[in-house]
């Protein structure tokens, strides 16, 4: 084998590599990413509810408000990841989640717990499926990010899995304040530093570039065949 075609070789497998750990890093972040912002709020509202006294629609009124808030934040989000900013506005958004659920786990006052709801509703924007679509669509193209996007969802797909049993667990031996606080610390050391490890700028696919996605070998919860 000549010396070009074994740097080829290498390069091919150096760029298949830099796929597989950024689908990879990205699955493991909307796990822990949905988990937390997502599938926690029933589990974390009924306990408020048994704690505070608050009603089921006072509090679902408040998640009612911030899903509302995550779809108008939808747009300008996606947008900002489609100029090249992915890993910033994904990390900052996981920090400053991680930041509300730590000041929710304090809350007294519904008020404060709406403002509060309200915030984390605009960050899912930035943090859940639709930012982490985009970022796959950024690294790849839009003509070529169906495969990655797939995978994702499958990530994903194992949020409610490993987090309502972990967050019942917490629930039941730490009290739903404490619980709060270790969603937040999940969010600010694992969701944010994953994302930015996972998302290189510098590797996303030019405009003017052609890309042979799908004969890449992705890797989700398990390998799939190339094709």
């Amino acid at each position: 084998m000549s010396e070009a075609a074994r740097a080829d070789e290498q390069s091919a497998g150096e760029r298949r590599l830099g796929r597989e750990h950024f689908i990879a890093g990205l699955g493991i972040g909307q796990i822990c990413s949905w988990g937390s912002l997502y599938y926690a709020f029933p589990m974390i509202a009924e306990a408020m509810r048994s704690d505070l006294g608050w009603s089921k629609p006072e509090l679902y009124g408040a998640a009612t408000i911030g899903l509302l808030l995550s779809g108008i934040a939808a747009y300008p989000v996606g947008n900002s990841i489609d100029r090249g900013h992915g890993r910033t506005i994904m990390t900052a958004a996981s920090i400053l989640a991680g930041l509300l659920l730590i000041a929710w786990s304090q809350v007294e006052s519904i008020v404060v717990f709406y403002f509060l709801l309200a915030g984390i509703g605009c960050l899912q924007a930035a943090t859940l499926y639709e930012a982490a679509f985009a970022g796959v669509a950024r690294r790849f193209g839009t003509g070529n990010a169906r495969t990655g996007i797939v995978i994702l969802t499958l990530w994903g797909g194992f949020a409610s899995t490993v987090f309502i049993p972990l967050i019942q667990f917490l629930l039941d031996h730490l009290g739903w304040r404490e619980t709060l606080i270790v969603l937040g610390g999940v969010n600010v050391v694992l969701c944010a530093g994953v994302y930015a490890a996972a998302i290189n700028p510098a590797a996303d696919l030019s405009p003017q570039s052609p890309t042979n996605l799908g004969r890449a070998r992705w890797w989700g919860p398990w390998p799939l065949a190339e094709r």
